[in-house]
């Protein structure tokens, strides 16, 4: 859970929630669809039910399906399709200053890892999902590489904070299949149509008056109902996100990206844009493994995104395409008011190399024209994880000492 604010206006608090992951059966157009999600109930429906008449031609298939080995296999291993963020142990590392090669303070790094899931059938992910976080205080433009050569590049501005989401070694349901599916060709002369997978993050996003955080107090895990977020600005359109469509199919934005594009969300209420934004960008870095477990060279692939509407938040779904190693995305948070948006606060100063592997800082490269002095910040930033969250928050409001990243 991310809490930032603008310091010219610190009534109004902004909320980015990571929820979890949610895996699907489905076409790269429809993984919002919860009805696509990989549930074991769904098998049959996905796979098996269009080639019916075919399976229904010899008992050696019923027996198969009904006692084989290869089934009893996909039950054991089979995982839920949603993996919530709040049931797994988060560690957060050393943070740190990142500088150039003169001592130069650029931004400030840090992690969060996830060490263990109290799902049984999700420690595949123990280890393997990892939020890195670094806040600018200097404008850079940053570079991922591929073999020493940049694959793209983006600017990130001195009041904004980056993000990389990154997820290693994924047990993908569909791949439990594979061996029966095998079987069936191979043996039986049966083909099942091929389906794809997809991943989605779930992220809240919401927007809170400081009067209403005593309420929030009672149930911080649930801080997004406070919002009064009715409404959210994406690509100049004001899109209402009332009244509450929970336990509807998401609605996919109808909006496709380049691959170096990015998807900005600002937050809203009827009658005015409000500071603060969320942004990604429409491609995810993946790294493939060969069959000897080796890492390959990486790629890009495109990012998706759909939505639901709840009345006073947005639930925003980020679609991942099938991965067979390592994806990397960058969300980011920030505001954007006239102090932020100035040549001074959005012109890049320096080269900055996205970290990779267990790195958390990234690696100042060089350099770009004049220094300039730099601005006075206008964000403020509060990393929170749980209860501890709001109860830091309103110790700050009151006067006391608290760990908070960013400056006024």
């Amino acid at each position: 859970m991310f809490l930032w604010w603008y310091t010219g206006k610190p009534e109004m608090i902004y909320v980015v929630k990571f929820q979890g992951l949610i895996e699907y059966f489905t076409f790269v157009d429809q993984f919002y669809k919860e009805r696509y999600q990989a549930l074991a109930e769904n098998l049959y429906e996905r796979f098996f039910k269009p080639t019916e008449t075919e399976l229904e031609k010899s008992s050696r298939i019923k027996e198969l399906l009904h006692l084989g080995g290869i089934i009893k296999d996909i039950y054991k291993n089979w995982h839920p399709p949603y993996l919530p963020f709040k049931a797994c142990n988060w560690t957060l590392t050393e943070a740190g200053n990142f500088t150039n090669k003169d001592g130069d303070v650029i931004g400030f790094a840090w992690a969060f890892k996830l060490v263990e899931t109290y799902m049984p059938r999700f420690e595949f992910a123990e280890n393997n999902i990892t939020i890195r976080c670094r806040f600018y205080y200097e404008p850079a433009t940053e570079v991922v590489k591929k073999n020493g050569e940049v694959l793209y590049e983006y600017k990130v501005d001195a009041h904004e904070m980056k993000m990389d989401f990154m997820i290693e070694n994924w047990k993908w349901n569909i791949d439990i299949l594979k061996p029966l599916i095998s079987v069936l060709r191979d043996e039986y002369e049966i083909e099942i149509p091929e389906r794809k997978s997809r991943l989605a993050l779930w992220i809240n996003l919401a927007s809170i008056n400081v009067t209403k955080i005593r309420e929030a107090m009672i149930n911080p895990e649930n801080i997004e109902y406070w919002s009064i977020c009715s409404h959210m600005i994406f690509d100049g359109r004001r899109i209402f996100i009332g009244p509450d469509r929970t336990g509807e199919d998401a609605r996919p934005w109808d909006v496709r990206k380049k691959l170096h594009d990015h998807f900005k969300l600002r937050f809203a209420t009827p009658n005015e844009t409000l500071a603060g934004f969320f942004k990604f960008i429409a491609s995810a870095k993946v790294t493939p493994k060969s069959e000897a477990g080796e890492l390959m060279e990486a790629e890009e692939n495109e990012v998706v995104a759909a939505y639901i509407g709840t009345e006073n938040h947005m639930r925003l779904f980020i679609g991942y395409p099938y991965f067979n190693g390592t994806l990397e995305h960058d969300p980011s948070i920030g505001v954007e008011v006239p102090g932020t948006t100035t040549p001074e606060a959005t012109t890049p100063k320096y080269v900055v190399e996205v970290p990779s592997g267990s790195q958390i800082a990234p690696r100042v490269i060089e350099r770009i024209g004049p220094q300039f002095i730099t601005p006075e910040l206008v964000i403020a930033l509060v990393v929170v994880m749980s209860t501890i969250a709001i109860a830091a928050f309103v110790a700050k409001r009151k006067g006391k000492i608290v760990n908070v990243i960013g400056v006024k």
